[in-house]
């Protein structure tokens, strides 16, 4: 597609896209977590809901919905596939729609001499993952907020898509973003720079994207439009809990290109005008996550509606699933992996304590885990191992080892352990600190581990490990 240089400044330099109350439901979010920091930005998502705390994206397998084909030792350890993403046909059709939204006026109206985008796009942002940073002076609370809003989307991003966050907070006279920057800003509307207060004063959100045109090294088709910066503003006297979160989500994904769509067509995507009806604990819907994976792990640029079934590719709605579940005195806790379409994403959820790990009174000295890890390699290879977690108290520090690392051949169920080959060179090894009820690791191999404790009094622990040549799930009890 060539676009000419005026076509960023006619078009789209001042798009602003506004969003409304919508009639979101204002929804206590129940959380043990502490107060996440830039230096969380990194980890995976850990969602409070209904006494559960689940860690990463929702892509569990329904319990019973897996074939069981193997017991490591407490761990009963299930496999297979599930038909539970998104079909090719819908994605395509909300893609579409989405393109809709950033058609020129000119192609509605036939008013004036050049129709600049008379079918719509599918934008992207541009060339790098976008760096997140919120202007001086956001209360902590509000810096938990985008931090967790982030760690959310990139659950959903393919792993050179993350988003960054930067701990240097934007000073408030900031006149001009650098190239891949996303400032934003807390602030009633009526402190909003007058450029960017929309028309309607009940709005609670607003998404300024700055368009450029980027060089694609194709000499066929040499330039590009692209989102290339943005900024996000959110009213907080309008909105909080679950809403805000969803706010932000909203207009962080508009700046990541998608636009608003029809929700009456669409009723399950954070993408509508005014917001979605509902906003879940884990913020995005199935087609927010599956929108992002489409735009950021197959489209390759900014692109035109019409040929979006070839430039997506082969498109499964089944995923591939290893799961294992683990008893702890009279509870559950369940952790896995889930692959399709080139992304593999861990999880684990069980009962959420009754208090920090620190307040138990019962436990001290050092305090050991022990149990399993399950997880697949971007190849769907499945790996499990043994997972060892060992907490110095009052010091809230200690290890998690994951040893006896073994993998089976793609597709191929997991055996009893000993059975499969060597992954690696069968060990990872983790330093890690614990804050609340909430574990990460602070040296050791490569890798993010985010976990959490599970069970009324700490029975059990749980957790992710995303690396890029694995994403597991892993889980055990004292």
């Amino acid at each position: 597609m060539r676009l000419l240089p005026g076509y960023v400044a006619v078009a789209l330099a001042t798009t602003l896209t506004a969003c409304g109350e919508g009639g979101i439901p204002r929804v206590a979010e129940p959380s043990r977590l502490p107060l996440q920091t830039f230096l969380s930005a990194h980890r995976a998502p850990v969602v409070h809901s209904d006494g559960n705390s689940h860690i990463g994206a929702d892509v569990a397998a329904p319990v019973g919905h897996l074939r069981t084909v193997a017991a490591h030792g407490d761990v009963g350890v299930s496999h297979g596939i599930i038909d539970d993403g998104i079909e090719a046909a819908e994605l395509i059709a909300y893609l579409r729609a989405d393109a809709l939204s950033y058609r020129s006026p000119d192609a509605e109206t036939g008013d004036g001499d050049v129709q600049l985008i008379p079918d719509g796009l599918v934008f992207r942002f541009a060339e790098t993952p976008p760096t997140v940073r919120v202007v001086e002076g956001t209360p902590l609370e509000s810096i938990d907020e985008t931090v967790r809003v982030v760690q959310a989307i990139n659950a959903a991003l393919p792993r050179e898509w993350q988003l960054r966050f930067d701990p240097e907070p934007l000073p408030g006279n900031t006149q001009a973003l650098e190239d891949g920057e996303i400032s934003v800003a807390f602030a009633s509307q009526a402190d909003w720079p007058s450029e960017a207060v929309p028309p309607i004063a009940e709005d609670i959100g607003l998404a300024q994207p700055r368009y450029g045109i980027v060089p694609t090294g194709d000499p066929a088709d040499p330039f590009r439009i692209a989102i290339v910066s943005g900024r996000i503003w959110v009213d907080p006297t309008q909105t909080g809990g679950l809403e805000r979160l969803g706010v932000i989500a909203h207009e962080l994904i508009h700046l990541l290109g998608r636009g608003h769509v029809d929700p009456a067509r669409f009723p399950e995507t954070l993408m509508v005008a005014g917001g979605s009806e509902e906003v879940t604990p884990h913020i995005l819907h199935p087609l927010d996550r599956e929108a992002l994976l489409a735009v950021y792990g197959r489209l390759v640029s900014t692109s035109p509606p019409d040929g979006l079934a070839d430039a997506l590719g082969p498109w499964s709605s089944t995923s591939f699933h290893v799961r294992g579940d683990l008893e702890i005195g009279s509870e559950e806790i369940a952790f896995g992996a889930a692959a399709r379409n080139g992304l593999s994403q861990p999880w684990a959820v069980g009962a959420t304590p009754n208090s920090y790990l620190a307040d138990n009174a019962a436990l001290s000295g050092e305090v050991r885990w022990s149990g399993r890890l399950l997880g697949l390699t971007p190849n769907a290879e499945t790996v499990a191992g043994a997972a060892r977690l060992t907490v110095r108290l009052p010091a809230m520090s200690g290890s998690l080892n994951f040893s006896g690392l073994e993998r089976w051949a793609t597709g191929a169920a997991p055996g009893p352990a000993g059975s499969g080959i060597v992954w690696n060179d069968g060990e990872l090894s983790y330093r890690i600190a614990v804050h609340g009820n909430a574990f990460a690791q602070t040296g050791g191999d490569t890798g993010h581990v985010t976990g959490t404790f599970y069970g009324s009094a700490h029975e059990g622990m749980g957790g992710v490990l995303v690396r890029d040549d694995l994403s597991a799930g892993f889980g055990g009890k004292r």
